[in-house]
């Protein structure tokens, strides 16, 4: 009697597990927004340069900078001339954050996905 019965509870323990739902890794998910997450570095000659963290495996820091169609790093003039400039590309500012350990600031941007 017990084995029909454990029979029975791992044929219904399969068939559940098998209509499961798929998980929001594989599943088409529409999103609306998307983020990056950008820091602006000062350089020597008083101009900044921008790293951009879209979600993308990091590389080295110099690697991620926002580099025009040439492939040269964009330099703006302040922290706050490179959040305007993707403010105009359609980007609003979501979040700010200081990291104490390495004393930069870190700005979490937003934009529409049409």
């Amino acid at each position: 009697m017990k084995l029909p019965l454990l029979c029975l509870f791992l044929t219904t323990g399969t068939l559940s597990a098998a209509t499961a739902q798929t998980p929001a890794s594989t599943a088409a998910v529409k999103r609306t927004e998307e983020y990056c997450q950008v820091v602006a570095q000062a350089k020597l000659n008083g101009r900044y340069v921008v790293s951009i963290d879209y979600g993308q495996q990091q590389k080295l820091v110099s690697a991620n900078l926002f580099r025009d169609a040439s492939g040269k790093a964009v330099e703006f003039n302040s922290a706050m001339d490179a959040l305007n400039w993707l403010n105009a590309q359609g980007w609003e500012l979501a979040s700010t954050f200081i990291d104490p350990a390495n004393t930069g600031a870190y700005y979490v941007m937003r934009r529409r996905i049409q």
